[in-house]
């Protein structure tokens, strides 16, 4: 039982470490297609810095003392990784159930007092809050899959919306399709709150399972699995400006739609103001593995 418990502490602290290396920049890209199907020497340059500029371009494969470094540990990782499930199965520990203590510590998070929220705004639900922000994400993923951008700016900030129009782009020349399809809701949980001045922003911790894949022109898989789910353990931000006004242009007073930055189509100013609506303002995917 005591080697057990060793066995268990370390595969625990190789994986805190894997998180901390693999943990994914903010960007539309949701899966980490770390691996060659055979037809295409492209990889993800994934960032390190959530909600930061560092942006996920496609780069050609090359070698370099970093990547032999990264290799070294990833593999020493995987090694000791690797003992720790052996002994586990040699002492017959139970494949699903270990599966099943996995599920549950990434997803046993300590829940948010609402009464804080409620204190900004009084008339706040947690249902509602759950099922509005699940839509978003889901809209999120369907525009970023269909290279639908007016959709996507309706429910992302100015910043983020900018960053997942580049990289819609360079997957456009590249004449590549993300599909992102069957969603699930595995989880959803509140865990923290911040007010700004003019607006409140609400983090929640949501685990989705669904089918997440790249094809090319031709409909053929080139990254990810068309027949097997992905789960994902994501923390999101949310954003809500608290002034409850139409948004005009301070320069013509012509509505506008509620986004963070604008053009006005009257008279083609840039306009800033703040969102009426929950919009996405970060998302960093914290984990996934296949379903």
């Amino acid at each position: 039982m005591k080697n057990i418990k060793r066995v268990l502490l370390i595969i625990v602290s190789c994986l805190i470490l894997c998180l901390a290396i693999s943990l994914k920049a903010d960007s539309g890209w949701d899966g980490d297609y770390d691996y060659d199907y055979g037809s295409s020497d492209w990889d993800f340059d994934w960032g390190n810095d959530y909600g930061s500029s560092s942006n996920n371009h496609y780069h050609k494969n090359t070698t370099s003392s970093e990547d032999v470094g990264a290799a070294l540990i990833a593999l020493g990782i995987f090694i000791i990784m690797g003992i720790g499930i052996t002994v586990l199965i040699l002492s017959q520990a139970s494949k699903s159930k270990t599966k099943t203590n996995i599920l549950s510590n990434t997803n046993n998070i300590s829940g948010f007092d609402i009464n804080k929220i409620k204190e900004i705004l009084p008339n706040f639900n947690v249902q509602e809050f759950r099922q509005k922000t699940y839509e978003i994400y889901k809209n999120i993923q369907n525009s970023w899959m269909n290279f639908d951008h007016d959709e996507l700016k309706k429910y992302t900030t100015n910043e983020l919306y900018n960053l997942y129009k580049s990289e819609l782009n360079a997957l456009k020349i590249k004449k590549q399709k993300n599909i992102m399809s069957d969603f699930n809701l595995e989880s959803f949980n509140i865990i923290d709150m911040e007010k700004g001045n003019n607006n409140i922003s609400i983090k929640v911790r949501m685990t989705v399972s669904c089918l997440d894949y790249v094809v090319n022109k031709n409909e053929e898989v080139i990254r990810g699995n068309k027949l097997r789910k992905v789960v994902y353990n994501y923390e999101m931000t949310f954003t809500k400006g608290l002034e409850e006004k139409d948004n005009k242009c301070p320069n013509c007073n012509a509505p506008l739609d509620n986004v963070t930055t604008s053009i006005c189509p009257y008279c083609n100013s840039t306009v800033i103001s703040s969102n009426h609506e929950w919009v996405l303002s970060k998302k960093q995917m914290i984990s996934q593995r296949m379903k």
